[in-house]
């Protein structure tokens, strides 16, 4: 029994562009980054609700999971989705584009200085200047996220006592609508509100997951110290989940607090609008509660309540 083959004819006129370098990384990256951001979403919504005080029927919750629970009972499992849509804008071009922009500041840094690709402090700070660059990109998305995250039944009580729907203070159908009422209540330039802690955070988060990956590649390969550029042979795939997931835990535990600080006064701008967008500084208020009580604390007891609050959080984010 013989099997039939089949051939495509294909006119000489036709030609088949090639994909240029950045094509193929790019659309992995981003097509990856909306996966993980469709997967942690209910645990992002979680961390956010935390950060930012959320009450619902008048309680704040007590932890991680009593934050869950209160969710799911008084807005249902879809809530845990809420911001999905900017989230996934957000994560698609930060994970898109953030390798190749590391490894441009890279080439350029180890160029510049005449050293290698592979030192350690050179490797970090491209890091660090990706993600302040990126994050100027994914600001105003994290913020219409953290307001319809942060949005709970306090809001949805000022929404019926008739505020503007869209607007700050008031329940928005969607993102468009939350974003087009701040656009129009504080300008274009509320959209950005937080801007310099995004760029900090990621920058300082960014620095230490590359750095801590390469660390982790070092140690597989059996290089103590010093330099190192080569590949090391093939790692596998669990190998890169496992350094990505310890590299991911050293981004947070050295950047929650300043992503605490953004979430609380992106969070504020979006319910308060106009009079918080104007406010002096982005510590001004209640947003630095945690760290104005770890700087001026009286006594071990005072400290220590102020470095739990500024890691509100953490728990959920590090699952995620």
């Amino acid at each position: 029994m013989s099997s039939a083959s089949v051939s495509f004819y294909i006119p000489d006129h036709i030609h088949f562009v090639k994909p240029s370098p950045w094509t193929i990384p790019f659309a992995a990256g981003g097509i990856s980054g909306m996966c993980a951001a469709l997967v942690g979403q209910p645990f992002d919504t979680i961390k956010v609700r935390m950060q930012t005080g959320f009450k619902i029927a008048g309680r704040a919750p007590g932890g991680a999971v009593d934050c869950l629970k209160m969710t799911v009972k008084h807005e249902g499992a879809n809530a845990l989705f809420k911001g999905l849509w900017p989230q996934l804008g957000s994560q698609f071009l930060a994970t898109a584009l953030l390798f190749g922009i590391q490894d441009r500041f890279l080439t350029s840094f180890a160029r510049t200085t005449r050293r290698s690709r592979g030192d350690l402090d050179l490797i970090s700070a491209a890091g660090f200047c990706a993600g302040g660059v990126l994050a100027v990109i994914t600001c105003p998305m994290e913020l219409i996220k953290v307001g319809i995250q942060s949005a709970g039944n306090e809001v949805a009580t000022a929404s019926s006592r008739g505020a503007a729907r869209g607007a700050p203070g008031s329940v928005a159908a969607s993102s468009y609508e939350l974003a087009a009422g701040l656009a129009r209540k504080v300008g274009l330039r509320g959209l950005y509100t937080g801007v310099g802690l995004t760029s900090l955070r990621c920058a300082v988060g960014n620095a230490a997951f590359f750095g801590c990956f390469e660390v982790c590649t070092r140690a597989d390969r059996g290089v103590v110290g010093g330099a190192d550029g080569g590949a090391g042979g093939h790692r596998s795939t669990a190998k890169n989940a496992f350094f990505g997931a310890i590299a991911g835990t050293a981004y947070w535990l050295v950047c929650y607090p300043i992503d605490l600080v953004k979430s609380q006064r992106q969070s504020k701008v979006v319910r308060q609008g106009e009079a918080a967008a104007k406010a002096p500084a982005p510590g001004a208020g209640r947003v630095q509660t945690p760290l104005r009580v770890v700087a001026r604390a009286k006594g071990s007891a005072a400290l220590a309540k102020g470095l739990v609050g500024m890691y509100r959080g953490l728990g959920v984010t590090l699952v995620r």
